[in-house]
């Protein structure tokens, strides 16, 4: 057992080695320009029915137009039920038409806003949030590029009524745009090549090629 844990244990330090010395490109060029900040700095959750407190000073606190986060809609989706907000985020995925528009979901953690995708700069930043977007006739057609593990989607600022049980999305939190505009167009993103990396490929590649011959070699005998 000491001998294939010795070897497992060689295969993964290898491996993390590879990745840590993978070339990188600086994630600091990639955020988004034109941002208009948030309504308001206040991230408190609460609780549904119990907490209207909470819900009323938040309401009260935001003025209808300004722009949320995902992460505040979600810490407490009364607090912004049909209401008018501005929502910034990345379009990724899929464009998903339907009669009278399509669905697209927006991000708007920091791989969307900020660093591009995690392939670009390999710096984590975070989880991935965001919020469903409907975008009727008239909308949606303007968006040209969603992202992916390779690209940056259209970053697009939505201006719309906020509705936390959507009955056309399941029942789910959405915003139904009223107004869209293109911040940022599509971002290609190619993985920087890794000299390294090819290499100890090749070599791999070569070690297999001749345990092969040589196995087949052995049973001929």
């Amino acid at each position: 057992m000491v001998v294939p844990l010795t070897a497992l244990a060689i295969v993964v330090a290898g491996i993390v080695a590879l990745e840590a010395a993978a070339p990188t490109a600086e994630p600091t060029d990639r955020s988004v320009q034109g941002l208009p900040p948030l309504g308001i700095e206040d991230d408190r959750p609460c609780r549904r029915v119990v907490d209207d407190q909470t819900v009323m000073e938040i309401r009260e606190s935001f003025t209808q137009g300004e722009r949320v986060s995902s992460t505040q809609v979600f810490r407490c989706p009364a607090a912004f039920d049909e209401l008018m907000v501005t929502y910034a985020g990345e379009v990724v995925g899929d464009v998903l038409e339907r009669r009278g528009g399509a669905w697209v979901q927006v991000n708007d953690d920091a791989y969307a806003l900020e660093t591009g995708p995690l392939i670009d700069h390999r710096q984590r930043s975070g989880f991935n949030t965001g919020l469903s977007v409907w975008l009727p006739d008239g909308l949606h057609e303007r968006i040209e590029g969603v992202g992916n593990a390779e690209q940056r989607g259209d970053v697009i600022l939505v201006r719309g009524i906020l509705d936390r049980t959507d009955p056309n999305d399941g029942g789910g939190l959405t915003v139904r745009a009223e107004e869209i505009e293109i911040l940022a167009p599509v971002t290609e993103f190619e993985d920087p090549f890794h000299t390294l990396q090819a290499m100890v490929a090749g070599l791999l590649a070569m070690l297999a090629l001749v345990s092969v011959v040589w196995a087949r070699r052995v049973a001929r005998r």
